[in-house]
């Protein structure tokens, strides 16, 4: 988990700046293109690769002929979509009514089918929880990826450098990875694995589709209706609650489905794992999620400039979002690893159906109203997500609520705070006003915290101190 997090925090501050940085030197249009590209390869991603991926990891244990097997799967599905790609791109330009589309789409059909190449070693190494290789390669070729990328935008070669640096990360990811990870595919196919990977993978894959229009529908949506300068600043938006939530969850959550694997068969240990877990990152993800929607007007015309004001308001209604996205990941984790796939297709199946419906109706109303109608759509519908785990773990809904409490009651002691605080403040210059912000919440966040919630402060004390002593030993 200490190398997860080392990890997640790298490589998110990594890609943020590069963003943060390239987004100066090309127009909304041109990254509101390369964020259309990129659905492809996220949409492979979530729907193909994630089920074969879940079903090596959910084993538990080491299986041959299942690693070959589930290779030459996935190898096969991306070389399928490298020419379906190639073949499609320039109707897709002609469809969407975006130049430079296809051009794109061809590019990064490339990265997609080494992304194919590498789910395999990925999984492997993900199952054996040998994070360490996994957070080296993360590192290194998102670091070689933005000094390209950055080379190339300050030179002036517009979208080709946002191009140029997805291609890097994938290309170093690769050689990495695959010198990291010492199972090598054989010549080998089990027909009876395959029916297990398929099976398996078929509701992970239903799910990703389901969670693809979860996570998407909202871009599509803008770029259909508003166009690609619309998506571009929505974009940017967007990626500062991504890099927040991938830094602050996912570092936990990659862990979470090995370990509960493992727990499964113990259920009151695996109850009170979960449970820690959920906690533990709520008391760190909520207030800083809530912090975000704060300071969102500053954020953005610090970091990305006054062109791209805009994108403040789409930031604060996600970032709500995001304090609730960064605990539901722990659902989907325990569904898996209980071998109930199913379950999480029909509710994701059950969001997507709400965002589509939605998202048509908000986009009227401009790119706030989308990014609004997200995020109430999940505070109102996440009971349905918490309901599986009552019913898979030996825990009811009081002990759920109870865990997540009071990071809560001190998140919104410290908004109610902050709001006094910057309106007493207002007429400040954007640096002082963030910084007195960032001080002044984290100050009586943490008061509270220790107030309602002693326990979590110790617990997150130990983690931190053990989890330093372990990369400290394994360095």
């Amino acid at each position: 988990m200490a190398w997860s997090i080392l990890e997640s925090w790298g490589v998110q501050l990594l890609q943020f700046l590069t963003f943060l940085v390239i987004a100066r030197y090309v127009d909304a249009t041109m990254l509101g293109i390369v964020a259309m590209a990129l659905l492809v390869g996220q949409w492979f991603q979530m729907i193909i690769l994630s089920g074969i991926s879940a079903s090596l990891v959910s084993k538990g244990t080491a299986d041959a002929d299942l690693d070959d097997t589930a290779f030459w799967i996935s190898a096969a599905a991306g070389a399928l979509l490298l020419i379906a790609t190639f073949l499609l791109a320039d109707w897709v330009e002609r469809t969407a009514a975006h130049q430079g589309l296809g051009m794109v789409l061809r590019w990064l059909s490339v990265a997609n089918f080494l992304g194919a190449l590498n789910v395999v070693p990925q999984a492997w190494l993900t199952r054996a929880l040998l994070m360490r290789p996994l957070a080296t390669r993360s590192t290194i070729s998102t670091l070689v990826g933005g000094i390209v990328g950055i080379a190339l935008a300050v030179a002036g070669y517009g979208v080709m450098a946002l191009v140029a640096q997805n291609l890097a990360v994938a290309v170093i990811g690769t050689i990495i990875l695959w010198a990291a990870c010492p199972m090598r595919p054989r010549l080998r196919f089990s027909r009876e694995k395959a029916r297990g990977v398929l099976f398996y993978g078929r509701h992970v894959g239903v799910t990703g589709a389901a969670n693809f229009f979860n996570a998407n529908a909202d871009i599509m949506v803008i770029g259909l209706a508003l166009g690609g300068a619309a998506t571009g600043i929505y974009t940017v938006g967007k990626r500062a609650l991504l890099a927040a939530n991938l830094m602050l969850a996912r570092a936990l959550s990659r862990v979470a489905l090995p370990v509960f694997s493992q727990l499964k068969g113990d259920p009151p240990r695996l109850a009170k794992a979960f449970l820690k877990i959920v906690s533990a990152t709520s008391s760190i993800t909520t207030p800083a999620f809530v912090g975000l929607a704060i300071i969102s007007d500053e954020f953005i015309f610090l970091l990305f400039g006054p062109r791209w004001a805009a994108a403040a308001d789409v930031m604060r209604y996600l970032s709500l979002f995001g304090a609730l996205q960064a605990i539901g990941i722990y659902n989907q984790s325990l569904m898996l690893a209980m071998g109930k796939p199913q379950w999480q297709t029909w509710l994701a199946g059950i969001y997507a159906l709400v965002n589509i419906v939605t998202f048509f109706f908000a986009v009227e109303y401009g790119m706030a109203a989308v990014a609004a109608a997200f995020t109430a759509r999940a505070y109102i519908l996440y009971p349905l997500s918490v309901w599986p785990v009552v019913v898979l773990l030996p825990l009811g809904w009081r002990d759920y609520w109870k865990a997540l409490g009071p990071s809560v009651v001190a998140s919104v002691v410290m908004a109610v705070f902050l709001w006094g605080f910057r309106f007493a403040l207002a007429g400040q210059a954007p640096i002082p006003m963030l910084l007195s912000t960032v001080i002044a919440g984290a100050a009586v966040y943490m008061v509270v915290l220790g107030l309602v919630g002693r326990t979590i402060v110790i617990d997150m004390f130990h983690f931190a101190r053990a989890g330093g002593k372990r990369v400290s030993s394994t360095s």
